[in-house]
């Protein structure tokens, strides 16, 4: 990777207003220096998942000596092995990336960890599980990642209102995100009201999954129609539309008074899938003001190598809502198939969980011995 032309790519995009973050976190990384030098050519935020923790970990021995002292201070439980592993990479990426929220006066530069995903359904524990990975992790930087499912929604309302920064992920229908957006904007009206005036202190993003859609919708559509690779973008032009009025509205107008922070609207699943299609159209398609792209490392280097920057985010809105109603016409029922996706992506970072804590008894019972 040339490090002068990563810094001038992401440079313009920055002046759009978008962010780019990394869609991936190892211990090797952060060791090995790579992180700090990703981060020195403008990559300003980190996001993490049980899959990305269970590549890291199964595919390392960076984590066996750290593994080997909570066993000898008599830690059993895989979980719990788990979440000091995880909690060490969090801390020291939050590190990394502090002179960023620092020099972003606290609207960038964050890292995002996910609260077990066997927890997607189940609020109350959410907002435990959340309030103790923030409290443990201590750091203003870090971001707490709950799904967007209905239960979800009451966590995330909860956890702003405790102070929290929180990701939103897994959202891939306009109805939930902006059911996101007004969990956000209802609890930064509950702090307000219990008397906090910190506000200004609190952040969220809104991960919206892009690719995923495409790869469903186009096994539905005929080898020759003109739609197919075209419903992820609409799908999220018109949902930063949905993300204007939900930021301009006199609710949220009236904690931006007193020093509220957007909730930025994140692209998330923004690598390619069908090599038929530009590798980089997720990414060129969708860059505007207050928006954030987390980007795998591969998607990343094919960015700095040919991508095209424009702010694009506005463009087409009036083919994008075409491309919408077309599949109405066709009989596809988009809002079936993002909340498909949405139980889907659950099952699969609670598979990704299960391999990763069995992975972990593994190396448990290997440095026992």
């Amino acid at each position: 990777m040339n490090k002068k032309n990563a810094s001038n790519l992401i440079k313009q995009i920055n002046e759009l207003g978008q962010s780019i973050w990394l869609d991936s976190l190892s211990r090797e990384m952060i060791n090995s220096g790579e992180l700090n030098n990703l981060i020195s050519t403008g990559i300003s935020g980190i996001t993490s998942n049980p899959t990305i923790f269970e590549k890291a970990i199964s595919s390392s021995n960076s984590y066996d000596s750290q593994i080997k002292q909570l066993i000898n201070k008599g830690q059993e439980e895989s979980a719990d092995i788990f979440n000091h592993l995880a909690i060490e990479d969090i801390k020291n990426a939050c590190d990394l990336l502090m002179p960023t929220y620092i020099k972003s006066e606290k609207k960038d530069g964050f890292v995002s960890i996910e609260v077990n995903p066997q927890l997607a359904f189940n609020s109350e524990k959410s907002i435990e599980e959340g309030t103790e990975l923030f409290t443990k992790i201590s750091r203003r930087n870090v971001m707490i990642k709950i799904p967007g499912t209905r239960e979800g929604m009451n966590a995330i309302k909860t956890l702003i209102s405790k102070g929290i920064n929180v990701n939103v992920t897994l959202l891939f229908s306009r109805k939930m995100y902006n059911y996101a957006a007004k969990a956000y904007i209802q609890g930064l009206q509950i702090r307000k009201e219990n008397g906090f005036s910190d506000l200004d202190n609190i952040s969220s993003v809104a991960s919206f999954f892009i690719s995923r859609i495409d790869t469903k919708v186009d096994q539905l559509l005929d080898k020759k129609s003109d739609l197919r690779g075209k419903v992820a973008i609409a799908n999220a032009k018109l949902a930063y539309q949905d993300y204007l009025k939900n930021f301009n509205s006199k609710e949220f107008k009236d904690l931006s008074s007193f020093g509220a922070n957007v909730q930025k609207l994140l692209w998330a699943s923004t690598s390619v899938k069908d090599p038929a299609l530009r590798d980089v159209m997720y990414v060129e398609n969708l860059i505007g003001k207050n928006t954030v792209n987390t980007l795998p490392l591969d998607t990343i280097f094919s960015l700095i190598d040919h991508g095209i920057v424009k702010n694009t985010i506005e463009k087409n809105l009036t083919e994008s809502s075409k491309i919408i109603k077309s599949l109405r016409e066709l009989n596809i029922n988009l809002e079936y198939i993002t909340s498909k996706l949405l139980q889907d992506g659950v099952i699969q970072f609670e598979d990704s969980y299960k391999s990763l804590i069995n992975g972990l008894e593994d190396k448990f019972f290997a440095n026992k011995k």
